[in-house]
């Protein structure tokens, strides 16, 4: 797997000095498809033996195996101020 990030997003990372952790949550409810979702948070996972961990400069990122089969996932700083946050997408 490949991951792009433009030089904005690995800055803030680094300023927050704690690794990435990349994961699909699925929600299921009774009366609607089951949604899946792509997360990110700071830090790292509590079960590692479910994760890859990628190194870019001096930043941590670790990506649930399952996200592995996606040839590339781009992750992108949004929000403003307080609210923001790392966006991944794959292609």
């Amino acid at each position: 797997m490949h991951i792009e990030l433009d030089a904005n997003t690995k800055q803030w990372i680094q300023s927050k000095g704690k690794p990435v952790s990349v994961k699909m949550i699925q929600v299921t409810a009774c009366c609607a498809p089951p949604v899946q979702e792509c997360m990110t948070h700071f830090g790292k996972p509590r079960d590692l033996h479910n994760y890859a961990e990628f190194k870019i400069d001096n930043s941590a990122i670790f990506v649930e195996k399952y996200l592995l089969r996606h040839e590339k996932m781009i992750l992108k700083l949004t929000g403003i101020g307080i609210f923001k946050t790392i966006t991944a997408r794959f292609s």
